[in-house]
């Protein structure tokens, strides 16, 4: 029988020596406990990152797919049996559960107890919001999408004057009140009041202010499409952005609804000072960009004064990003 002649004449402090040499750390351990660490601070410290060139755009626009390269790293370090350099990554791992898990299992935004109808979903009123897409060959389809959904309330970005041509004869024969600014629309089953356009820093109106006269009560609402961001220039969006965010903070309404396309996902910093107002309406991550395979999340449904029962995204034909659609019912407002 063959022999380890390496250890088998060792003697007892020889072969302790070998084995603390085979327990040491790696370079395998090393370059996963690097990785591991970078994860952690980008999950915790993101906003620190600089916005030059678009870094911070990219990184927090796609911030919970750091789960996925955490996972696949913890998996490679156990293949290649880098034990030392799996506990960093496993902890890394945690580190994103800690973050993200809230928002993948049901919080207090929603209803635990509401009363709901025989196919399961809960009362309240709906509303939906697609970017159409400028040049979609076919906006009747979309929109039908939409209408199909059951939606009480429809709000459309990216609406060009053919647009708004084609799909009109689908929408005003379920939607009896329409007001539209720029490129912005919102089609309501309930009357609509005191609608006037929005600048927010570009030369054509893409947002609205109108009241939504509901069964619930006057909302107030606000249909936005927020300036793009390109790498390197968030500039307009973040101005846009934080013109809009003031608008919603001199507004005193209990009941309101802020909807669209941000063109900014809920872990953008720009965002942070939204989100302490008002609450977002989602299942899940619930990405709607790209359509063809969801990455993130700009397109939104905030709220206050509301209970979110339900949110969905769906998907429709000849756009570039899904639709979201939230239910809703009366619930409390926040506390200033």
């Amino acid at each position: 029988m063959d022999k380890d002649t390496g250890t088998t004449y060792a003697t007892a402090t020889q072969r302790g020596l070998l084995e603390a040499r085979r327990r040491r750390p790696r370079a395998r351990d090393w370059v996963a406990g690097a990785f591991a660490g970078a994860f952690t601070a980008l999950l915790f410290g993101h906003r620190l990152v600089p916005e030059d060139h678009g870094m911070a755009l990219v990184i927090e626009s796609f911030l919970p797919w750091i789960g996925v390269i955490t996972a696949a790293l913890l998996m490679v370090a156990l293949l290649s049996k880098a034990w030392f350099g799996a506990i960093p990554a496993a902890a890394a791992l945690i580190a994103w559960c800690i973050v993200f898990l809230p928002v993948l299992v049901p919080g207090d935004a929603t209803a635990s107890g509401a009363d709901t109808t025989e196919e399961g979903t809960a009362g309240g009123w709906t509303v939906a919001t697609q970017n159409l897409r400028a040049g979609n060959p076919d906006p009747g389809a979309a929109v039908e999408k939409l209408v199909e959904s059951g939606a009480d309330v429809v709000v459309l970005q990216e609406l060009t004057g053919p647009a708004l041509e084609r799909i009109s004869p689908v929408l005003d024969g379920t939607y009896g009140h329409r007001l539209t600014a720029g490129t912005v629309g919102v089609w309501s089953r309930y009357p609509l009041s005191q609608g006037e356009p929005l600048a927010l820093g570009l030369g054509w109106p893409r947002a609205l202010s109108v009241q939504v006269d509901s069964p619930d009560g006057p909302v107030q609402l606000y249909a936005v499409h927020l300036p793009s961001v390109r790498p390197g220039d968030v500039s307009s969006r973040n101005n846009g952005l934080a013109k809009l965010t003031r608008i919603v903070e001199e507004d005193p309404s209990p009941r309101m609804l802020v909807v669209g396309d941000f063109n900014t996902a809920t872990t953008d910093r720009a965002l942070a000072p939204m989100l302490a107002m008002l609450d977002d309406a989602r299942s899940g991550f619930g990405f709607t960009w790209p359509a063809g395979l969801p990455a993130t999340r700009p397109d939104h449904i905030l709220f206050r004064g509301f209970t979110m029962t339900g949110a969905s995204v769906i998907s429709s034909p000849g756009t570039d990003h899904l639709a979201t659609m939230a239910r809703l019912q009366p619930g409390p407002t926040r506390p200033s």
